[in-house]
């Protein structure tokens, strides 16, 4: 895929409450493409901003939606969306090129040889291909999409960005330009927020977790306090619990246990199933690809990270579905959710079977 080199000053990003975990680098040294992004839509927007271009009369969509778009994509399907957005202006040189006016960011099939590459009909699909065309390098082209697959198979594999080079683009030196873009962003993100007022920054927080006892809230309490209603509010079908926290939001085991189980497809996506000391059997679905951090055998004590969020399996977006059974009886989470926060006794016996979903 062809690419024209150029450097940056600066960026903006999509995120979450506190900071999203860095996503550690593979054997060759560089990121992984699948994981959480590090920069949100507001360090994106921000370093759009310090380049002082505007609005990029080829795209055909305001830069803020066009960042949004990389943000909500990459969530959906565990790819790295502000990398993504740092291919795209590598790709089409800040959206300056023709192929920005078919909607094609990243190049696909603009060969060396080739006058163009392929035609979007809107930039929301220009970018839904880039970022499915990237899961498939990563995992391959029979990989399970969130979306409908607008992408072409991969004709190359890679993991990391570094990968990238000799497979998505022809040059060797393809990570070295995509990461000067990249390692520009941040900079000039962090200069043009020194001038925000303080109520616009983002917060940045890891967060203590909620433990009472033996038993915790399954994400970080930060969670429960900006959104209560998220750990009250009844599950659509059966006794269970779908908490909408954003890509890449570490996941705690509730209860200590037995992990029986590490699923990494079908329904539930990436999870974990532990067996709890107590009796009862603790779900956790739709993960993110490469983020266990646990195996099956291990045994898990209350509060240890599990794994990552996403959106998975049977998901329509970034979640965190959770469900307890006993003896195979579905019972309703929220009551133990809301005993964790509020220091009250806990009897996981006694959650109820019924009254929490519609």
């Amino acid at each position: 895929m062809l690419f024209i080199p150029f450097l940056v000053v600066a960026g903006d990003g999509a995120g979450s409450i506190g900071c999203v975990p860095s996503v550690a680098v593979a054997d060759d040294g560089t990121p992984s493409i699948l994981g959480p992004p590090t920069l949100t839509a507001t360090d994106l927007r921000r370093w759009w901003d310090s380049t002082e271009r505007g609005q990029p009369p080829r795209l055909s969509l305001e830069i803020d939606d066009v960042i949004a778009l990389y943000l909500s994509e990459g969530d959906a399907e565990g790819v790295r969306g502000d990398y993504a957005f740092a291919q795209a202006i590598l790709e089409t040189g800040y959206f300056t090129s023709t192929d920005t006016e078919i909607n094609n960011f990243a190049g696909i099939a603009h060969h060396d040889d080739a006058a163009s590459g392929t035609a979007y009909p809107d930039a929301e699909t220009g970018v839904r291909a880039q970022i499915q065309l990237l899961k498939k390098f990563a995992v391959g082209n029979d990989v399970a999409l969130a979306q409908p697959d607008v992408a072409p198979n991969a004709g190359a594999s890679a993991t990391t960005w570094g990968g990238l080079a000799g497979t998505w683009a022809s040059s060797p030196q393809y990570w070295e330009s995509l990461s000067r873009v990249y390692e520009a962003m941040p900079s000039g993100a962090d200069a043009a927020a020194a001038d925000a007022p303080v109520a616009a920054r983002a917060l940045c927080s890891s967060g203590p977790l909620a433990i009472n006892g033996d038993y915790a809230l399954p994400v970080e309490r930060i969670w429960y306090e900006q959104h209560p209603e998220w750990f009250s509010k009844p599950h659509h079908d059966y006794p269970a619990a779908d908490i909408p926290v954003p890509t890449g939001t570490p996941i705690y085991a509730a209860a200590a246990g037995v992990v029986v189980s590490t699923p990494v497809g079908g329904r539930c996506g990436i999870g974990v199933i532990i067996n709890g000391d107590d009796g009862a059997q603790y779900t956790y679905c739709h993960g993110l690809p490469g983020s266990h951090q646990v195996a099956t055998g291990d045994a898990v004590l209350v509060g240890q990270r599990l794994m990552l969020s996403a959106s998975t399996g049977n998901s329509q977006g970034p979640h965190l579905h959770f469900a307890i059974r006993i003896a195979g009886e579905a019972r309703c989470p929220q009551p133990l959710f809301e005993a964790v926060v509020n220091v009250r006794p806990i009897t996981v016996s006694l959650l109820p079977d019924a009254g929490c979903s519609y």
